[in-house]
């Protein structure tokens, strides 16, 4: 019996893998102890800090490519999807915008 051909699609760990080679700076998002203190900092704050949306991501206040401490509960805000792309790319426009302007 003739089958259907099989989709070619990376497995989740080859992704992860390529995903860590490409950004070498953001492998803590990956740990663990991330996943675990980010479910619980959603479950105390299941809103977003700017829309009062159900919150799906854990937001570094301060950047911590730009010196913000990644662990430190101060610098986190729950941020639904939509408000934190809004803000990530406010602050890649500000990083961006600011190498021209020196």
């Amino acid at each position: 019996m003739p089958s259907l051909p099989k989709k070619d699609t990376p497995r989740p760990w080859v992704a992860k893998v390529q995903h860590e080679r490409k950004n070498p700076q953001e492998r803590e998002y990956w740990t663990h102890k991330w996943r675990k203190a980010r479910a619980a900092f959603l479950g105390m704050h299941p809103t977003c800090a700017h829309c009062t949306r159900l919150a799906t991501v854990v937001d570094h206040i301060t950047p911590v490519r730009e010196g913000g401490a990644f662990y430190e509960l101060d610098n986190w805000q729950a941020l639904c999807t939509s408000c934190h792309a809004k803000k990530s790319g406010r602050e890649g426009w500000l990083a961006r915008h600011a190498d021209k302007e020196e």
